[in-house]
């Protein structure tokens, strides 16, 4: 398990958006879902995320994900053009709790964004936390939810 610091901030996100994610996440079962919450600020800088792009999950495993590599540079590009960015990379866990794990932690490039994992370990209560990466250090960001 990874070492998680006690939590930091906040970061706003509609619940529309949260079951966006959910949603995204129960489509991609039995593997990983993964895409991005986008905004037109970084949630460090007070962004909030305005809407959400799905992505395909490359590795098509439920143990991992991988973002499409010219689906990414396609994204990114998209991203760039509009002056908006990657305010979280979101993927899910199938079996295992809301936290990232080693590997997620170790494949964490984008410190600017919060990493997002919902976790479907309880089919009926789905579990959404959002998370700081940075060098290796792990910190959760409380997720306030409006309306």
């Amino acid at each position: 398990m990874t070492r998680v610091r006690q939590k930091a901030v906040e970061a706003q996100i509609s619940a529309e958006l949260i079951q966006a994610v959910i949603a995204a996440a129960r489509r991609g079962v039995p593997n990983e879902a993964c895409g991005l919450l986008v905004s037109d600020h970084y949630w460090a800088e007070g962004g909030a995320p305005s809407r959400w792009t799905g992505l395909r999950n490359a590795a098509q495993s439920p143990y991992r994900y991988l973002i499409d590599a010219q689906e990414q540079l396609r994204v990114w590009t998209e991203l760039d053009d509009a002056d908006e960015v990657a305010w979280a990379i979101v993927h899910s866990h199938v079996a295992s709790p809301a936290e990232p794990s080693q590997t997620d932690v170790g494949l964490a490039y984008y410190p600017d964004s919060l990493y997002v994992i919902c976790s479907l370990a309880e089919v009926d209560r789905p579990s959404v936390r959002a998370w700081a990466i940075a060098d290796g250090a792990v910190s959760e960001v409380s997720l306030v939810v409006t309306d």
